[in-house]
């Protein structure tokens, strides 16, 4: 008798081009040993350990009090796109329209609702590699290609972007600071880019995630932006997240800025037909959080510096790492070559399996990350230190 077949829905092709999340698939492995009563070095999810500052939790709960429960513009409320506006009026010394501004549920939806409104079928994205995956496959949801280019010294250079161009290229993506490296793009880099998407007729899409986490400068100094070199805002958007500054990774609030107040009307229309808007009580939690002391994101920003001066000098003496871009510039992340160990990908579940240390394959990151672990120091100092013991004695015995 033959066997019936059983139904299974058809998926979009794209969907199958995309593979599932390595830093998830690490993170769901962490809490199940840590669940079994294992200690596990946690240096996989960059997502900060410091809970969010109690005074920007107040005013989501006085929001809520107040009765904030409803529906908010799909672009966002009047009082935190403002906000926005003049905090990217400071750092870009150049005034901004808060009618530019798109508020959404995290930086990935910016991006997202960024390429959906501009993308045509088979448009061209240059994207760096290695880079958080996430943006390249955001290209693809879009129906876009992703062009990989692989950074030199860990930055994407205007040369790169200039080879890479072709007919169909629509926008190149700026991470700066990056994630894996930490590294971050000169403010010279940035000029020379600046020329090439004037004269190749590109947009640009500027990842500021981490722009605020930045070790270079003084006190409160951000890092460089392609947006604060004039004329840049024409043709530029940034798209940025409350998750890492804050440490609000689960609050889900982002925003996009975009060129001008024509263009945030179609990324919001966007935006409205995905999600509809962002919880009317945690946009007023985003706007304390922009308009009150900075003193938390400082001390958050000194204990992050700490832990990289642990984690790089640690790592700097144990045989066989290389950290051939020295210490990061910013974000929270280092990105050792380890490849005189074999292939990272093993290396990576060796360490998680065996050892409880819980790191990212370099290769999630694109082919150029291969013989590399992403290692994330957005734990505590002592995980830090307790960490590259692990990892010495687990390399010894490879």
């Amino acid at each position: 008798m033959a066997q019936k077949m059983v139904w299974q829905p058809r998926l979009a092709s794209r969907i199958l081009q995309i593979p599932g999340s390595g830093i998830r698939e690490v993170m769901s492995k962490s809490m199940a040993l840590r669940d079994a009563g294992k200690d596990v070095i946690n240096w996989h999810i960059g997502r900060p350990d410091f809970d969010t500052p109690s005074h920007i939790k107040e005013s989501c709960s006085e929001a809520l009090r107040q009765g904030h429960v409803h529906y908010a513009p799909a672009a966002g409320i009047p009082q935190l796109r403002s906000a926005l506006a003049e905090r990217a009026s400071q750092e870009y010394e150049s005034a901004v329209d808060p009618d530019s501004v798109v508020v959404c549920n995290g930086g990935m939806e910016a991006v997202t609702v960024i390429l959906h409104t501009f993308l045509n079928e088979g448009d061209e994205v240059i994207v760096p590699t290695p880079n958080w995956p996430n943006m390249k496959w955001a290209v693809v949801m879009a129906g876009g290609k992703p062009v990989e280019v692989p950074l030199k010294n860990g930055v994407l250079t205007a040369e790169a972007i200039a080879a890479a161009v072709t007919h169909r290229t629509k926008f190149a993506v700026l991470s700066s600071p990056g994630n894996p490296l930490g590294t971050v793009t000169g403010s010279d880099e940035l000029k020379r880019i600046s020329q090439v998407l004037e004269e190749k007729d590109l947009m640009a899409i500027s990842d500021e995630t981490y722009t605020r986490l930045y070790y270079g400068g003084s006190a409160g100094a951000t890092a460089p932006s392609i947006l604060a070199i004039k004329g840049m805002g024409e043709r530029c958007f940034a798209a940025s997240t409350f998750s890492k500054t804050y440490a609000m990774d689960g609050w889900r609030l982002g925003w996009a800025l975009c060129p001008d107040a024509a263009a945030a009307v179609q990324v919001a229309k966007t935006r409205y037909y995905y999600s509809a808007c962002s919880p009317t009580f945690t946009q007023h939690a985003g706007t304390t959080a922009l308009r009150s002391s900075q003193d938390c994101v400082a001390e958050m920003l000194a204990q992050y510096n700490e832990r990289r001066s642990v984690l790089v000098e640690g790592l700097k003496n144990i045989p066989g790492i290389n950290l051939p871009g020295g210490s990061p510039e910013g974000a929270y992340y280092v990105f050792p070559d380890v490849s005189a160990f074999g292939d990272s990908a093993e290396l990576a579940r060796h360490l998680l399996d065996e050892h409880h240390i819980a790191v990212v394959d370099g290769g999630v990151f694109g082919k150029e990350g291969k013989g590399h672990l992403r290692i994330a120091y957005s734990c505590s100092t002592e995980d830090c230190r307790r960490g590259v013991e692990h990892l010495a004695r687990a390399l010894s015995r490879c």
